[in-house]
Formats: C-alpha cells, structure tokens, sequence
C-alpha cells in the first residue's frame, strides 16, 4: 500500500487533494490486482489515467498562476508520462491470466505516483511556500 506522508504534502489544497486521490486509487487497484479478480481493474485503470490527465491540468494552470518559472519544464515531464499511462492501460489487457503483468501494473502505478507524480512536484513546493508569504 502507498500512504502520502506529510513530507509530500505541497500545503496546496487543491493539488494535495488530488494526489491523495491519485494515491487512493493506486490502492485500489492494488488490491483488485492481488484479489480474486485482477481483470476487473481494466475501467479502474482508465479512470485513473483521466483523472491524472485532470490532475496535470490543474497542476499546469496552478503553476501558470503562481508564475513558476520551470513552468515549461514541468509541462514537458507530464506529457513524457502520457506514454507510460498508456502502457498501463496495455497492461490490464493481460492481467488476468499473467501474474508477470499484475506485478508489472502494480509496480508501474506506484513508481508512476510516487516518482514520477508527487517526487517531481516537490521541486516547486518551496516555490509555493515563497509566493505564499
């Protein structure tokens, strides 16, 4: 199970609650993947992929805003991640008969997360903490 520590909280509302969501989700596909059966995650797996593309949105238009001034690079990371949400999408295709892709899947969302999502979007937190004063 992944859990957001306070550590990775951006003390930003709106986007702190969206990767609590983004979170909560990955949890629970986690757990249809370990249950009895991993080929009900197909429509969980979508949704978590357009609610990440929502989420990127908010997040751009946020930084947009806050006139974050990697701004551009930030971007450029979110529309990199398209091709791995995609893959995961693939994935679901084969996790019902294949524990490989169920431990693939699982392993992809939760480095998506926690990497690629909530690690990434530390780099402008003290940006936010700066403006906010």
């Amino acid at each position: 199970m992944v859990e957001l520590s306070e550590t990775f909280q951006l003390e930003c509302d709106e986007l702190d609650k969206d990767h609590q969501k983004l979170v909560d989700m990955v949890n629970e596909i986690v757990e249809m993947l370990d249950g009895d059966q991993p080929e009900t995650c197909k429509d969980k797996v979508r949704e978590f992929v357009n609610f990440t593309k929502g989420h990127f949105s908010r997040e751009e238009r946020f930084l947009s805003k806050m006139n974050y001034p990697d701004v551009a690079k930030h971007c450029k990371h979110h529309r990199q991640l398209g091709e791995k949400m995609e893959h995961m999408i693939e994935f679901t295709d084969s996790v019902g008969d294949n524990e490989m892709a169920r431990e693939s899947l699982k392993r992809e969302l939760v480095f998506f997360v926690m990497d690629d999502v909530i690690t990434t979007d530390l780099e402008f937190k003290g940006f936010i903490g700066d403006e906010a004063e």
